[in-house]
C-alpha cells in the first residue's frame, strides 16, 4: 500500500497565508469596487510587490480583472459572476 507524501508544514502555512491574502483582496475590491494597486496595499495591508504578484496570479485565474484605468494606474475589479 502506498502512503500519501506528508505535505511540509511551512508549505501548508505558506498556502494558508496566500489564501487568506488573496480572500482579503476579492472582499475589499467586492465591498468598495474597483481599485488601484496603491488603494489595495492600504486597504490590506499586503506590501505593494506582494500585491501585484497576487493580483497576476488572481488575473490568470478569471478571479480579478483590469476593470478600467484612474490616474495612470489600472483599477482591478471582479468578473460579473463573482460578485
Amino acid at each position: 500500500m502506498s502512503r500519501k507524501p506528508r505535505v511540509d508544514p511551512r508549505k501548508t502555512k505558506e498556502m494558508q497565508e496566500v489564501t487568506k491574502e488573496r480572500n482579503f483582496i476579492i472582499r475589499e475590491i467586492k465591498n468598495r469596487g474597483p481599485l488601484t494597486v496603491e488603494e489595495l496595499a492600504k486597504a490590506t495591508g499586503v506590501e505593494k510587490s506582494r500585491l501585484v504578484k497576487h493580483l497576476i496570479a488572481m488575473r490568470q485565474f478569471g478571479k480579478v480583472l483590469i476593470a478600467g484605468e484612474r490616474d495612470d494606474q489600472f483599477e482591478y475589479g471582479l468578473p460579473k459572476e463573482s460578485k
